[in-house]
C-alpha cells in the first residue's frame, strides 16, 4: 500500500524521501516529489538530483539520502520545475548571486535525457523544462526558475531526472557547469505527477456480520 494522506491532513509539503501521495481526487495518488542537484566547484555537464534525508547532519544520518529522482512507469506527469538558489547569505544586501560559472549561451534544464526538446517537453517518452529560462550570461545563471506544465501525460517506462548543461540549442551537451560558492550551489528540483489510487480494501466498506447459528 502507498504512503498516502488526504486532503484534510495536507497542510505541508508532501515527503519525497517517504515517497507520501496525497489522495487529493478520489482514485489518484497526487505526488510532488522535490530534491536538489548539487554543483560544487569541479562541476560537471549533468548532475544527479538528491531526494534529502531528514536527518540534516551528515556525521549522524541513519537514513541515507536518495541518489535519483525517478518518475515511475504509468505516472501521469504534469508539471516540472527548478530553481537557481541565490547563495548569498544575507538576502537583503547586495545583488542576488548563485555562484554558477560556465559558458554563455548554454542553458540549464531538469530532464530525462539531454536531447530533449528545449522549448519543454512532457510526454511518453521524454520529460524536460524549457531550457531558455535558464541561461548562461556573463559567465553564469542568475538566480531563476524554469519551468513546463502540460495537461498530463504518461510516461513509458520509469524516467530519471537529472540536471543537464546545454549548448545554445539546448538539445545538445554544454560546457562544464562550476561554482565558486561556499559549499557549492544548489538547484531546487520538483516534479508533479499522479499514479491510479490502489484499489479499496475491507478497511474501505462495511461487510455485514457473519451471523452463527
Amino acid at each position: 500500500m502507498s504512503k498516502r494522506i488526504y486532503p484534510g491532513n495536507f497542510v505541508t509539503n508532501l515527503s519525497s524521501f517517504q515517497g507520501q501521495c496525497v489522495v487529493a481526487v478520489p482514485g489518484r495518488q497526487y505526488y510532488h516529489k522535490i530534491g536538489y542537484a548539487l554543483v560544487d566547484s569541479t562541476g560537471g555537464t549533468s548532475f544527479d538530483v538528491i531526494i534529502p534525508s531528514p536527518d540534516k547532519r551528515d556525521d549522524d544520518k541513519p537514513r541515507a539520502n536518495i541518489t535519483g529522482l525517478v518518475v515511475p512507469d504509468g505516472a501521469v506527469v504534469y508539471s516540472l520545475g527548478l530553481r537557481v538558489t541565490d547563495t548569498r547569505k544575507e538576502k537583503d544586501k547586495g545583488t542576488a548571486a548563485s555562484g554558477l560559472v560556465g559558458t554563455n549561451t548554454n542553458r540549464l534544464k531538469l530532464a530525462s535525457a539531454v536531447n530533449s526538446t528545449a522549448g519543454g517537453v512532457i510526454s511518453g517518452s521524454a520529460l524536460g523544462t524549457n531550457s531558455a529560462s535558464l541561461a548562461v550570461a556573463s559567465t553564469t545563471i542568475a538566480p531563476g526558475t524554469g519551468r513546463f506544465s502540460a495537461a498530463g501525460t504518461a510516461v513509458s517506462g520509469a524516467k530519471t531526472l537529472k540536471v543537464f548543461v546545454t549548448d545554445s540549442a539546448g538539445t545538445g551537451a554544454g560546457s562544464t557547469l562550476t561554482s565558486t560558492a561556499t559549499g557549492g550551489s544548489y538547484v531546487i528540483c520538483e516534479v508533479s505527477y499522479y499514479l491510479d489510487d490502489d484499489v479499496a480494501t475491507t478497511d474501505d466498506t462495511i461487510l455485514p456480520y457473519l451471523t452463527e447459528s
